[in-house]
């Protein structure tokens, strides 16, 4: 699965990239996929045909949704069929660009592969509010909501299914290769250099490689170097005690660095530069490499697609740090999954069903999935999951903490993302281009995105400020940031 059920593919949505990722499926069947839902081709008019459209990237949920969700539903509403569309992250993303242009949107789909923020798409037009429709304010997740998150402009659009306390980075081992490398599957190397060691013995002991790094989807890069930047000391993207963008900053640079050093020394799988997180994971399950690191969702996948590597043996460690100081992770709450289309007929219903994914009786089965973990994340202790799953999020709540969300602090800010337009090359492109040989001033580069992104930032809230919004770069200011602790909503108060 992100990333192919999370995927969060880069790259401009071309007429021809469109072509040339269609798979199997020709431009005229991918449009009448779209057909349905809520609008007939080349109309705006909301209409009820009895049949709510729902597209989404979780394969392995296919289950979980059409046993625990769709029936019941569809039991309760006999007038109402539910069709679901499952597609590839970057696939769901043009089907869905595609869908707009031609007025054949689903009635609830997810924003994976549309590379644009919530808050841009809302100021597009893509989807409507649905907090009139359920009081999702009376339910036990109603804690998890956020402004600039779930709810922009006073109206709530969409509400987090998965928890905010996760990476993209854990190390899954090959407990088999693990062992005939002579190391123990359990133990988690602690700093950089003890990962690299680890992997490098799997290398020179066994037939399979070390450590793969799938670097084809620069937006999976985008992310992943993120997350060993935070490894290495950085506070994230932003540093929010002060506002400032870090893309340029030492850990940045030492993660590439690192990164590219695996490469360097033949103990990265030779085919990463071609291969997207999927490949990886296929490459890592056939046994041809010892530790993929990736996000949670691994395990729910491979028992879906490849069940024997689970029975062979999987392990999770904690992600490493470059030295002994342990830096905790820091990312903002659980995002929306699905949103409810703008022009959908079915609004009430897709509420509904969004509710049922917040429910406790869900959330514990979801947990038992083994994807991302449940936003109700208490449902885990008790659900039917691999150890290694178990020991994955001991290790999110040990080293993974809530950052604050500008968005949340003042709600204007939004239209100020929404006002944005992406830089490239982005740390993702850059690291590819770093890895590639293409370029060889990796710093030159950071500080350029840096100034780049800098600038665009600045230049949306002179835009929005000129609207007449009270908002500026000291909304990206927390002063009472603490690294160590989750930002509560009293924090925020107390700003």
């Amino acid at each position: 699965m992100t990333q192919d059920m999370h995927d969060r593919s880069g790259g401009g949505l071309t007429r021809r990239r469109l072509l040339g990722t269609a798979g199997p499926l020709s431009m005229a069947a991918l449009l009448a996929a779209c057909t349905g839902g809520g609008q007939s081709a080349g109309e705006n008019t909301p209409t009820r045909d009895g049949t709510l459209q729902w597209w989404d990237q979780f394969r392995p949920l296919t289950t979980l949704f059409e046993d625990e969700m769709f029936a019941p539903f569809m039991a309760e509403h006999s007038d109402i069929t539910v069709e679901r569309r499952q597609l590839e992250g970057a696939d769901l993303g043009e089907a869905l660009q595609v869908a707009r242009r031609s007025g054949q949107m689903p009635d609830v789909h997810s924003n994976v592969g549309l590379g644009a923020t919530p808050a841009a798409l809302i100021g597009q037009g893509w989807f409507q509010p649905i907090g009139d429709k359920v009081d999702f304010d009376s339910l036990p997740i109603a804690e998890e909501i956020y402004d600039g998150v779930h709810r922009f402009g006073g109206d709530l659009y969409s509400v987090p299914m998965f928890s905010g306390r996760i990476h993209d980075a854990t190390p899954w081992v090959n407990t088999e290769l693990a062992e005939k490398a002579g190391l123990d599957p359990e133990a988690s190397p602690a700093t950089w250099d003890d990962f690299r060691a680890a992997a490098k013995k799997i290398g020179d002991s066994t037939d399979a490689s070390g450590f793969v790094l799938p670097q084809k989807d620069a937006q999976f890069l985008d992310g992943f170097v993120n997350w060993i930047a935070q490894s290495a000391g950085a506070p994230g993207g932003i540093d929010w005690s002060t506002g400032e963008y870090q893309y340029a900053t030492q850990p940045y640079v030492d993660a590439i660095e690192y990164l590219k050093s695996f490469q360097d020394d033949g103990i990265m799988h030779p085919s990463s530069p071609s291969m997207g997180p999927r490949d990886a994971r296929a490459r890592w399950a056939a046994g041809e490499i010892g530790i993929y690191m990736w996000g949670s969702w691994i395990i729910g996948g491979l028992m879906v697609d490849e069940p024997e590597s689970i029975e062979r043996g999987i392990a999770a460690w904690s992600i490493p740090r470059q030295d002994s100081t342990r830096h905790t992770i820091t990312r903002g709450p659980g995002a929306g999954q699905f949103w409810v289309n703008a022009d959908s007929a079915y609004a009430q219903e897709a509420a509904e069903l969004l509710a049922v994914v917040i429910g406790e009786e869900f959330q514990a089965k979801l947990a038992s999935a083994m994807d991302q973990p449940p936003v109700l994340l208490d449902t885990v202790e008790n659900a039917d999951v691999h150890p290694a799953y178990a020991r994955m999020v001991e290790h999110f709540t040990q080293d993974v903490r809530i950052a604050p969300v500008p968005e949340s602090g003042n709600p204007a800010v939004w239209k100020v993302v929404a006002e944005m337009t992406d830089i490239h090359p982005n740390v993702g492109e850059i690291t590819q281009s770093y890895l590639s040989g293409a370029s060889d001033d990796l710093q030159g580069d950071l500080t350029a995105y840096y100034d780049a992104a800098s600038a665009e930032r600045e230049r949306a809230i002179e835009i929005v400020a000129a609207q007449g919004e009270d908002v500026s770069l000291d909304d990206w200011v927390f002063s009472n940031w603490d690294r160590e602790s989750d930002y509560s909503a009293d924090d925020y108060e107390s700003r």
